[in-house]
């Protein structure tokens, strides 16, 4: 054999449509079979790490159950986010029924650049922005790429800053998304600058500073800013919202010397940020308008059971609640509800969701929310595109228009952007997925549903592991399941393939039906 060459396995060990894990010298790999070959690709996921050889298997991709990152089998190219990485890919050779695997991974290349005169300008760095950067390169554009932020801090992973950031539980995220030597190594610009207009008609931008600058394509990315309600008192001390890296720095810093958190709203954030501060010791009270914990979203009979889930660990509800005034000076003391009852805290979270950061934009017409309304192909007007929280979008490339708020649909979008901006015709007709950890414990949310005629649960809701679909005319819209991930992980991969399923038909074992239908 090679120097660097192993014997790893015998073809008997690797299933028609199978695959297994194993370690070469430290390093762990997934042998597959796919089609009439043995491939070899990395064994964990570059996000986060989770283990591949656990995720679902459809087609030539594989789905980390974690996360819901996919990659392509064949060459282990990323297929979608949240990672942005591929996965390393090894030299593989059957002789007789031994199968021989050489170190180390063959290199990932990209294409040439080709020259190219024209300027592409993404307004934002994160998911949207960052992944449409990195695309465009990619794709092999070879023109100038101009990335404006006020911040202009290399895009990171926002998505732990509720999590294991502010929990202390020191998560695995990879963050930075890229380093700044990605960026230099790429040239790809980042600038400082906040951007004042966005002529779509003219394709001008004009900055704070004085500063503007023409582009043949651009990116709207620029996410959405945190709503903070005009209350009585919101401008005391020690009450915050969660949206960057400084906000969790200075929430962070502030849960240090608090006893008592008041958290204003019973969203996905609200209860993320209820579960890290309750993990670093504070007294935790939740308050919100809804009778049950994300009600709106996920209905009160799964609402109450993450309501469960945090009063074992001591976290207070005040639902059906509104808040009437902050009280306290300098800093705040306490919340007053509107029906007059008083909550001691010392420090105030205000997790009222987000409005989309578009008030710069001319020549488009927003939506009533201020979302950017775009075509399939996330086209909002000639030579302009938006993605990320702001973007409007037809649902599955045909439907309803909707603008949501997910890390995985962001970076999905900046992908695809990119693509259409350098001319192909991609459209994002994408199942929507996102996840929220509370506790260690992962819930998946595959689809998109603001109604529901009945909700279909299998399994345990006081257990805490459970599917449950959400059925619209005897259709499944939408379907959450926790601690689940296999099978999470298969139902993207059963809801991308067609959007008519039945909760029946689904069942308790989407695993089986994937294996069924590939």
């Amino acid at each position: 054999m090679p120097k660097h060459e192993h014997h790893v396995a015998m073809l008997a060990d690797i299933p028609d449509a199978g695959m297994r894990a194993v370690t070469v010298d430290g390093t762990d790999i997934l042998l597959l079979r796919h089609e009439d070959m043995i491939v070899a690709i990395g064994a964990t996921c570059p996000h986060a790490g989770g283990p591949l050889a656990e995720g679902a298997r459809h087609g030539d991709r594989i789905i980390c159950p974690w996360h819901k990152a996919s990659f392509c089998i064949p060459t282990g190219a990323l297929a979608d986010p949240p990672a942005v990485d591929p996965l390393p890919r090894y030299a593989v050779r059957v002789v007789g029924e031994r199968v021989l695997l050489t170190l180390p991974s063959q290199p990932q290349r990209w294409p040439q650049m080709a020259s190219d005169a024209r300027c592409f300008v993404i307004v934002g760095a994160g998911a949207a922005g960052a992944l449409a950067a990195q695309t465009l390169r990619q794709e092999g554009f070879g023109g100038r790429i101009v990335m404006m932020d006020d911040k202009n801090k290399v895009p990171y992973d926002r998505t732990v800053l509720s999590k294991s950031f502010l929990s202390g539980s020191g998560g695995g995220e990879k963050s930075p998304l890229q380093s700044e030597s990605f960026y230099l190594q790429h040239q790809i610009e980042r600038r400082a600058a906040t951007v004042t207009e966005l002529d779509a008609r003219d394709r001008r931008i004009a900055c704070a500073d004085g500063s503007s600058l023409r582009y043949d394509t651009a990116l709207l990315a620029t996410g959405g800013v945190p709503r903070r309600p005009s209350l009585p008192g919101g401008d005391l001390g020690n009450v915050f919202v969660l949206r960057s890296r400084a906000d969790a720095d200075a929430l962070l810093a502030q849960a240090e010397r608090s006893e008592h958190a008041a958290v204003l709203g019973a969203g996905f954030i609200g209860l993320e940020v209820a579960a890290s501060l309750r993990e670093r010791g504070l007294q935790v009270t939740v308050v919100g308008r809804e009778n049950a914990p994300l009600e709106k979203r996920l209905g009160a009979t799964v609402g109450n059971a993450f309501a469960a889930l945090h009063r074992r660990q001591k976290v207070a509800f005040r639902l059906g609640c509104t808040v009437a005034a902050l009280e306290g000076g300098p800093d705040v003391r306490g919340v007053r509800l509107g029906n007059g009852d008083f909550i001691a805290a010392d420090l105030v979270v205000m997790g009222f969701g987000v409005t989309p950061a578009t008030g710069f934009i001319r020549g488009v017409t927003l939506n009533d929310d201020g979302g950017v309304p775009v075509d399939a192909h996330l086209r909002a007007a000639d030579g302009l595109y938006a993605a990320g929280d702001i973007a409007s979008f037809p649902l599955r490339g045909d439907g309803a228009a909707i603008r949501v708020e997910h890390w995985r649909v962001a970076e999905q979008q900046g992908r695809i952007a990119a693509m259409n901006m350098l001319g192909r015709s991609v459209r994002y007709d994408a199942v929507p997925v996102f996840w929220t950890i509370q506790y260690m414990r992962t819930l998946d949310y595959i689809g998109h549903a603001t109604s529901w005629d009945e909700i279909v649960v299998h399994g345990d809701l006081e257990e805490g592991k459970f599917l449950a679909y959400y059925v619209k005319d005897g259709v499944v819209a939408a379907a959450a399941g926790m601690d689940r991930d296999k099978d999470t992980a298969a139902l993207i991969a059963l809801m991308s393939l067609r959007p008519d399923w039945t909760a029946t038909a689904l069942g308790n074992d989407p695993v089986g039906v994937l294996a069924g239908v590939a």
